[in-house]
C-alpha cells in the first residue's frame, strides 16, 4: 500500500473543518499569499480575503457545504506540490457536483506544507476564454 503524501492529510484536515465550518482550522491550511478561486472571475487573494469568502460560501449554501476528495494524485517537487483532485462539492437541497480540481502547496522551512493556490473549478476557468 502506498503511503499517503503529507499534502493529502492537509486537504483531509482541509475538508474536514469545512465541513464541520471550522473557519480558523481551514485557515491553518492556507500561506499568507494563497489565493483562493471562489468562482470564474473572483479570486480571493491572502488569508483575510480569504476568511471572508470562506464565510460567504458557508452562508451560500446554508451552512450545509460538505467537501470530499474522491481521488487525488499529488506530484512533488521539492518544496512545490501540485494535486489534481476529482471533489465532490455538496450541500442540503443540490445534486452534488464533481469538479476536477487544482491546488498547488509550497512547504515551508518549518518542514509544514501550506496551500498557496486552490482552484476547485480546475480548467472549468477556460470556459468561455478565446485563444
Amino acid at each position: 500500500m502506498e503511503e499517503m503524501h503529507p499534502v493529502e492529510a492537509v486537504i483531509a484536515a482541509a475538508d474536514d473543518a469545512i465541513n464541520r465550518e471550522d473557519i480558523d482550522a481551514v485557515m491553518e491550511c492556507y500561506a499568507e499569499h494563497a489565493v483562493l478561486v471562489v468562482r470564474p472571475g473572483m479570486h480571493a487573494v491572502g488569508k483575510g480575503q480569504i476568511r471572508q469568502a470562506l464565510m460567504a460560501i458557508a452562508e451560500h449554501f446554508a451552512h450545509t457545504l460538505m467537501v470530499e476528495q474522491l481521488t487525488m494524485e499529488v506530484l512533488d517537487s521539492g518544496n512545490t506540490a501540485l494535486v489534481v483532485a476529482l471533489t465532490r462539492i455538496s450541500a442540503k437541497g443540490m445534486e452534488p457536483v464533481d469538479r476536477k480540481a487544482i491546488y498547488v502547496f509550497e512547504r515551508g522551512s518549518n518542514g509544514r506544507w501550506l496551500c498557496t493556490i486552490d482552484n476547485s473549478y480546475g480548467h472549468e476557468l477556460l470556459e468561455g476564454v478565446h485563444a
